[in-house]
């Protein structure tokens, strides 16, 4: 009988270390920090300085994630200026580097439509930059996905879609780590939208954050099917 009691008591203590492993999150802190980073070196801008579309993610050792770390030395095998170069491209739109993926826009060829940035990172699901770049660091690792504008509902977030991310963004919740799906901006054809259930399709998979100012980031949480939070949505004053 002790050696029962013993055995599940092991299992007990296996399965409590396996399941603090896989809720690790991100500092908060520590994310705003990173986005302001993103944001002064790979942020898209026209010749008026006005602000477009663009992504970016990285896969980058666990700590840069956590509490106090500042990236003053960070993605130092990146040149920023090749990164803006390669996502302004509208032929090709993306780039991809050893710890982070970069994309903006690429015009369909024949066609009067883009491929928006975050399908450029996400799909094809097996062969994707985002399944490369999460395969180059698979233990002890933080992984974020970072897009201006929120993925719009009606390609992004719709199933039924060709250009949806939702397969992409299952295969990232199979990936260890840290993980945080984060969004600037809401896409403005989507502040009418029932922007609670879309971003559950987010939150399900990977924890879903909102950084709407410098040096601020709210967690939207909606993980298992909780309400949104009302900072991560549409304000009513948007919707008057």
């Amino acid at each position: 009988m002790k050696f029962a009691v013993f055995l599940s008591g092991s299992l007990l203590l296996f399965l409590l270390s396996d399941w603090t492993e896989s809720v690790d999150t991100v500092d908060i802190k520590t994310l705003a920090r990173i986005i302001n980073f993103f944001e002064q070196n790979y942020k898209r801008v026209d010749e008026n300085g006005n602000p477009h579309q663009y992504a970016v993610a990285i896969n980058v050792p666990k700590h840069q994630c956590q509490q106090n770390f500042k990236p003053t030395n960070f993605l130092t095998k990146e040149n920023a200026t090749k990164v803006r170069n390669a996502i302004n491209n509208e032929t090709n739109g993306l780039y991809i580097g050893r710890e982070l993926i970069a994309a903006g826009r690429k015009k369909v060829a024949q066609r009067s439509y883009y491929k928006h940035s975050e399908y450029l990172l996400l799909n094809p699901v097996n062969k994707s930059p985002m399944t490369r770049l999460l395969n180059y660091r698979k233990k002890d690792s933080c992984s974020v996905f970072y897009t201006f504008y929120s993925p719009c509902v009606k390609s992004c977030l719709n199933a039924t879609s060709n250009n949806n991310i939702l397969g992409a963004l299952r295969r990232w919740n199979r990936h260890g780590g840290i993980k945080a799906f984060v969004f600037k901006n809401i896409y403005v054809q989507d502040l009418d939208k029932d922007l609670q259930t879309e971003f559950l399709k987010i939150a399900a998979q990977v924890p879903l954050y909102r950084c709407p100012v410098e040096n601020q980031c709210y967690a939207c949480y909606g993980e298992q099917n909780d309400t949104i939070d009302a900072r991560c949505l549409p304000q009513p004053s948007f919707l008057a």
